[in-house]
């Protein structure tokens, strides 16, 4: 049986976890000698995560990734304690204290399995291990569990993709945030009408490559729900460019990508007559996203991060990356992002600069 648990709501510290490889014996993992593991390689995992920090004096300091903050100390890590703190929005109150909890806050896993499997992959722990990792509890929480979280099991055959959650019309959640109906209808926005699913109070964002689709997005509908974003079971966004597969159909046209961070991003470009436009799913560019542009067949990249500090970090990567392989091309950004920006104003003030190339 498979255990979830939210992702605010991981375990914690001295847990012996019971988990079962490819054997059929069972075997013990012993999560404070994982977290030994961890801080003892820290790089390792910060730059499988692709996260830009310093290391000072034994403790780690970064730009919050949880919450999207731009503040270089605003989080740290304690290496001796295998603790992290976020010190501008306290998202540790949220997800807890241990270092378990920041990286499934990073990659907003689902369940403390999804962490630990991601762990032991990463650090080449167990190797064979290959099932759900079910951390130990007294029945009576486990019986609590089971009752909330039970009927969001993702129904995986032969570990294919099926989606698991009930949508229904468009998002009203994005309709509010002044996307069209049409708009969200072509990318697929719906919100979840399943009250006892964990995607409840979300807006589903499918995600699709090579034309199927490969897993979603969920937005939270409500401020006070953490975290902001989950993804579903299995999806790694740092493989994927959003709405690639559409884009390509007139990027191969055009010889031109324009490359944006998030989602509503992507939806407002549309709205304003780009189709030849993917996201990023934040403001990093990972190694698998710069191969998807580098086969891409396009030769001009029009770079629309975000107008933040994150968002030109991300630009200086980008170009010392990539401009060597592409012609870069940089508009000016009038507000903090795309998404926030009217459809008038992109056609105004933006789309002038890159005539030709949508």
């Amino acid at each position: 049986m498979t255990i979830l648990t939210p992702s605010f709501g991981f375990p914690t510290l001295s847990l012996i976890v019971d988990y079962y490889g490819m054997s059929t014996t069972k075997q013990k993992l012993d999560l404070n000698k994982v977290k030994e593991t961890i801080v003892n390689n820290i790089d390792l995992l910060l730059e499988e995560l692709g996260l830009e920090y310093e290391n000072k004096n034994g403790s780690v300091f970064m730009p919050c990734p949880i919450h999207g903050g731009d503040n270089p100390n605003g989080l740290s890590i304690s290496l001796d304690r295998k603790t992290w703190k976020c010190w501008t929005h306290n998202c540790h109150d949220d997800f807890g204290t241990d270092i378990f909890n920041f990286i499934g806050g990073c990659r907003q896993d689902p369940t403390f399995s999804d962490t630990l499997r991601f762990i032991c992959q990463l650090y080449d722990i167990n190797k064979g291990y290959n099932k759900t990792i079910e951390p130990k509890v007294e029945k009576t929480e486990l019986e609590e569990i089971v009752k909330i979280f039970g009927k969001s099991v993702s129904k995986k055959s032969n570990n294919e993709y099926v989606r698991d959650v009930e949508t229904l019309n468009n998002s009203f959640y994005f309709e509010k945030r002044g996307f069209l109906p049409e708009t969200l209808e072509h990318f697929g926005v719906k919100d979840c009408i399943d009250k006892s699913s964990t995607m409840w109070n979300r807006a589903i964002i499918p995600v699709t490559f090579e034309n199927k689709e490969i897993g979603y997005i969920a937005r939270a509908v409500k401020n006070f729900i953490q975290p902001k974003y989950l993804f579903s079971t299995g999806f790694k966004k740092t493989d994927y460019l959003y709405n690639y597969d559409n884009a390509m159909s007139v990027a191969k046209d055009k010889h031109a990508l324009f490359l944006v961070e998030g989602q509503g991003d992507v939806w407002r470009m549309y709205e304003a007559g780009v189709e030849n436009c993917v996201g990023l799913f934040g403001k990093d560019l990972s190694d698998a996203q710069k191969s998807l542009l580098i086969t891409s067949g396009v030769t001009d990249l029009v770079v629309l991060t975000d107008n933040d500090q994150a968002g030109r970090e991300g630009r200086m990567k980008i170009q010392r990356e990539l401009s060597r392989m592409f012609n870069l091309i940089y508009p000016t950004m009038l507000k903090k992002d795309v998404g926030d920006t009217s459809v008038k104003k992109i056609q105004k003030h933006i789309l002038p600069e890159v005539e030709g190339l949508y």
